[in-house]
C-alpha cells in the first residue's frame, strides 16, 4: 500500500501535526518520520511500513481504501 512522500507530508500537515507529533503517534523517532517524507530519489529516503501507515490512519481517523496496491484516502 504505497504512499508518496508528498502525500504523507500533505496528510500530516492537514492534521496540523509536526513531524515529531506524527512520529510519536506511530511510536517512531522523528528522524524516521523525516526519512519517510524525504524525496524518494534521495538515498536516505525510506518507505513507511504498511502497518505503521495503517496505524497512523486509524489514530487520526482517516478513511482509506487500498486498490491495486495503492492507497486512496476517502473524503466525505
Amino acid at each position: 500500500m504505497p504512499i508518496t512522500p508528498e502525500e504523507l507530508k500533505k496528510l500530516r500537515k492537514s492534521f496540523s501535526l509536526t513531524q515529531r507529533e506524527a512520529a510519536e503517534s506511530v511510536r517512531v523517532e522523528r528522524q524516521t518520520w523525516i526519512s519517510w517524507e524525504r524525496d524518494s530519489d534521495k538515498a536516505t529516503h525510506r518507505k513507511i511500513p504498511e502497518g505503521l501507515l495503517e496505524l497512523f490512519f486509524i489514530k487520526h481517523h482517516v478513511s482509506y481504501k487500498s486498490l491495486d496496491n495503492k492507497v486512496y484516502i476517502v473524503y466525505y
